[in-house]
């Protein structure tokens, strides 16, 4: 709202009836010290709290948003409540919801919350307050570091990398016109589908519980009648092909580098067989069996992130999955 909006709302909130969405108590309009407008609940005990990080952010990208001319809800209920937006902004031919994200949660969490928005046809952009190791927003997942204000007066920054790889802040509002103007590029190396490269899903350690890229397949290798069909070799059969595990052995300190959080796969101990190659937590060295793993994640569309045994990045095309 503008400011004589705001303060025509606040001239006459007591006969409108005006209630939150969240816990349907009675709220006031109000305006802070520093200019933000926000509701106030009365007197109420409400489940849902949010900091004044998470109001600012979201006001600046609604205000934003707006100043495009395009269409703008706050906590806006999708699918009759199969998820509800921060931020949802409509244009007549397409729609964006925007996540703010300061309270740290397993990047699993976020994939699965993405894979609903995208189950009903929306878009969504990520702003999180916190470091994911080793990600990079990317065009299925774009999920952007955004760095809070030292003082509630202050609008926050996101991450942003250039052309040439140098990193640099950009304030929220211009970041929020980039993305919703087509600006922000999504950069993915077009290797050669011949490459080996290894494919991991996001999970979390059983021990440590902090976010892993669990190695699951191996692809683009000679096809093998056994072990490797169509040119996918499951990492727990990656021992059973010796140059392969040699081969993946010696990329392990490039992989490492490019991918802190990728899980390493070694020979089973002895006993142990059986149940093929183990993974191992880059964190705290658990070992997590690979042999439970649904079927489907070595499908190409299952694919998570890839990187060639360079450690290079790599997005699967078409003829990727042969």
């Amino acid at each position: 709202m503008s400011s004589a909006e705001w303060e025509a709302l606040k001239a006459s909130y007591r006969t409108r009836g005006l209630t939150a969405d969240c816990c349907g108590s009675a709220v006031v309009p109000v305006t802070s010290q520093t200019g933000w407008q926000f509701f106030c609940h009365k007197g109420a005990d409400c489940p849902v709290r949010e900091s004044p990080y998470h109001m600012i952010a979201k006001t600046v990208v609604a205000c934003a948003a707006a100043a495009l001319g395009l269409d703008v809800t706050t906590e806006a209920r999708l699918n009759d409540g199969a998820a509800i937006a921060d931020i949802l902004i409509r244009h007549p031919s397409w729609a964006v919801a925007v996540e703010v994200q300061l309270s740290r949660i397993p990047l699993i969490a976020i994939e699965d919350r993405q894979e609903r928005y995208q189950t009903i046809g929306a878009r969504c952009a990520w702003l999180v307050g916190y470091d994911v190791p080793g990600h990079h927003p990317r065009q299925d997942l774009p999920l952007f570091r955004l760095v809070r204000p030292k003082t509630t007066d202050a609008v926050p920054h996101v991450i942003v990398t250039d052309a040439d790889g140098h990193s640099g802040r950009t304030g929220l509002a211009g970041f929020t016109t980039m993305l919703l103007t087509g600006r922000i590029n999504f950069q993915g190396p077009a290797m050669p589908a011949s490459a080996p490269a290894v494919v991991s899903i996001t999970s979390e350690c059983w021990r440590c519980r902090r976010d892993i890229d669990l190695f699951t397949a191996l692809i683009n290798v000679p096809e093998h009648t056994i072990f490797a069909p169509r040119g996918v070799l499951s990492a727990r059969d990656l021992t059973k092909i010796p140059q392969l595990m040699a081969l993946y052995r010696s990329a392990i300190p490039k992989l490492l580098k490019a991918v802190p959080s990728l899980t390493t796969v070694r020979t089973p101990p002895p006993g142990k067989e059986a149940g093929g190659a183990r993974a191992h937590c880059p964190w705290c060295d658990a070992p997590i069996s690979l042999v439970k793993l649904p079927d489907d994640v070595f499908d190409s569309h299952r694919w998570g992130r890839c990187w060639t045994l360079s450690g290079d990045p790599w997005i699967p095309g078409p003829t990727a999955a042969r």
